[in-house]
């Protein structure tokens, strides 16, 4: 299961380009599975939504089916910008968007997740909200008012996470911090009781950028780590080497994203508390 983003991240998709790498969205219809009970809500309704709340979309997505006819019900995402992000850079090249995620073959209801892409390596972070109120809206009574809702909850967030990551920026790791967040990614990623992975190839700076210890760069240097793949997997059996894919399936990338915000949150939190592991 796979998604095709559009490339121009900085640039407003119309409807036709959204099309043209998710079809999906614009379903008239849902799979032929479902029951009369069904409340069927077109996503394409959303854009409109999203753009008169100042947010518009500059990424689009979907899974692949096993079937062709079950490609035009997938699930599909579309990541929205706001308005004063698309007219400047931000002066710390992040920026915070929203993205939706549904589908029109009962698997799932429309999600919003909050994301902070960062320029310096075009990674996505997605970040966890799941203890917003409105971020899950269900087709059956479905109102507009509850996306803008969602939106506004969102936009509201957004200091908590600035704040967050200013933190993180601040902190320093010590060595065997780094490596205890390296191996708890690991063990959500991996199947540890299958391959040997050395904690420390996760940590491995790509860019200069990263090179500082602080918490904000060794959350990025994991991220990009896990979900960028390469990573080398010692089979304990046979002692054959590969290497990790890329994680490319969206509610992969979300789950293994959040995981990894929700563990840097509780390192913080220790950290706040005057926990301090010996170095």
């Amino acid at each position: 299961m796979s998604i095709k983003p559009n490339k121009l991240t900085t640039k407003v998709m119309s409807d036709s380009e959204l099309f043209g790498v998710a079809p999906s969205i614009f379903a008239d219809s849902p799979v032929e599975s479902v029951s009369s009970q069904y409340h069927f809500i077109k996503t394409s309704d959303l854009l409109d939504i999203f753009r008169e709340s100042g947010y518009f979309p500059i990424l689009g997505g979907e899974s692949k089916s096993r079937t062709l006819e079950g490609q035009p019900y997938v699930k599909h995402i579309i990541q929205f910008r706001s308005l004063e992000n698309l007219l400047k850079t931000p002066v710390d090249g992040l920026y915070y968007d929203i993205c939706l995620k549904s589908s029109h073959n009962k698997t799932s209801a429309f999600t919003l997740e909050l994301s902070c892409f960062r320029m310096v390596c075009s990674n996505t972070l997605t970040v966890s909200t799941d203890q917003l109120l409105h971020r899950r809206i269900i087709h059956k009574g479905f109102q507009s008012s509850k996306v803008k809702m969602a939106i506004e909850e969102m936009v509201n967030y957004i200091p908590t996470v600035e704040e967050e990551f200013e933190d993180m920026k601040n902190t320093i790791l010590s060595d065997i911090e780094s490596l205890a967040l390296s191996k708890t990614v690991i063990d959500f990623r991996f199947d540890t009781s299958k391959h040997e992975i050395n904690p420390k190839e996760l940590l491995a700076i790509n860019r200069e950028a990263d090179s500082a210890q602080t918490a904000f760069n060794i959350y990025n240097r994991l991220q990009e780590s896990v979900l960028n793949g390469g990573i080398k997997l010692k089979d304990k059996l046979s002692q054959k080497v590969i290497k990790s894919k890329s994680i490319t399936a969206i509610d992969e990338k979300i789950r293994l994203n959040k995981l990894l915000h929700k563990t840097m949150q509780n390192l913080m939190s220790l950290k706040s508390e005057h926990y301090q592991i010996a170095a």
